[in-house]
């Protein structure tokens, strides 16, 4: 029972021995948060989505902005295998599947019912494989279908409190002692690789969101509202270009804040340029041991 051994990642060993003692002497992910803020210009990204949607029939669309943001974090996270590390009992794992969490709306309403959506990503993802999935899964969501998750949620809702607060101390002991199982674990959207937000969609601009305790997702990603913005140019000359603000919530324990911030220009140059994302990685067989990742579905 009380083993290094987890269904979600793998022991890592070899790690520098200050390394291995930061999660003693930052035991949560509150006071391990390292915040960024980063302005995003998306002019040249929206020209792609709109020629992407040509044609499309009102009120459809082949691909959106939170799509590339999403297919740009998966290109990352493969050529930046750190991202995708996490802690939990106070040591390091590397986790053996990329996914992603998000919050849809059944209906974009202030009583609009809220829905987790968790999705697992291969390494290679495209532009042409990525945004399909999603939609297929978000539209299957918001037709009342359930997840595991969501299942879970209601029971809890119907339990008296003294109940919950023992079963939630139950599951907080079973995960910092390795015992959860793998079909608890890809359901619920503590466990994801990145936990993203897309507020813009509303109307509202990034905010920096907190991470979660429970759980092992260590970076929080928030996508905001798009604005115009005067910028000076390569040429001197003052140009109206399309920004959008991407706030980053980081567990500093992952790994050190320059390669998160070198991750974070990688992102970047993927989203403004989404033509990148076209074609599947070349990843060496070097990048894929460090990467690990076996489960995609």
């Amino acid at each position: 029972m009380f083993t290094k051994k987890r269904s979600d990642g793998t022991y890592i060993k070899d790690l520098p021995y200050f390394t291995r003692i930061i999660p003693y002497a930052m035991p949560t992910r509150t006071e391990a948060a390292i915040y960024f803020e980063q302005d995003f210009d998306v002019t040249r990204t929206l020209e792609y989505v709109n020629k992407a949607n040509e044609g499309c029939a009102p009120g459809q669309k082949r691909l959106t902005l939170f799509q590339v943001l999403l297919c740009a974090t998966v290109r990352t996270v493969a050529l930046r295998p750190k991202l995708n590390r996490f802690v939990a009992g106070l040591r390091y794992y590397q986790r053996n599947r990329i996914s992603f969490n998000f919050v849809a709306k059944r209906e974009l309403t202030d009583g609009g019912e809220e829905i987790n959506v968790t999705l697992c990503f291969s390494p290679t993802e495209t532009l042409s494989t990525l945004p399909p999935k999603v939609s297929a899964y978000v539209a299957k969501m918001k037709r009342g279908e359930s997840n595991d998750s969501d299942s879970f949620n209601k029971l809890m809702a119907k339990l008296p409190r003294w109940i919950n607060k023992i079963l939630v101390g139950l599951l907080f002991w079973a995960d910092y002692n390795n015992c959860l199982p793998f079909s608890f674990i890809k359901t619920f959207p503590f466990f994801s690789t990145v936990f993203f937000t897309n507020v813009g969609s509303v109307g509202i601009d990034a905010p920096f969101h907190h991470n979660f305790e429970f759980g092992n997702c260590g970076i929080f990603c928030a996508l905001g509202k798009i604005r115009k913005e005067k910028v000076v140019g390569e040429d001197g000359q003052v140009q109206v270009r399309d920004m959008v603000k991407v706030t980053f919530t980081y567990d500093d324990r992952i790994t050190d804040g320059i390669y998160c911030g070198k991750s974070i220009d990688l992102l970047r140059s993927f989203v403004e340029d989404p033509s990148q994302l076209e074609a599947a990685p070349e990843l060496s067989p070097e990048l894929q041991a460090e990467l690990n990742v076996t489960v995609i579905d």
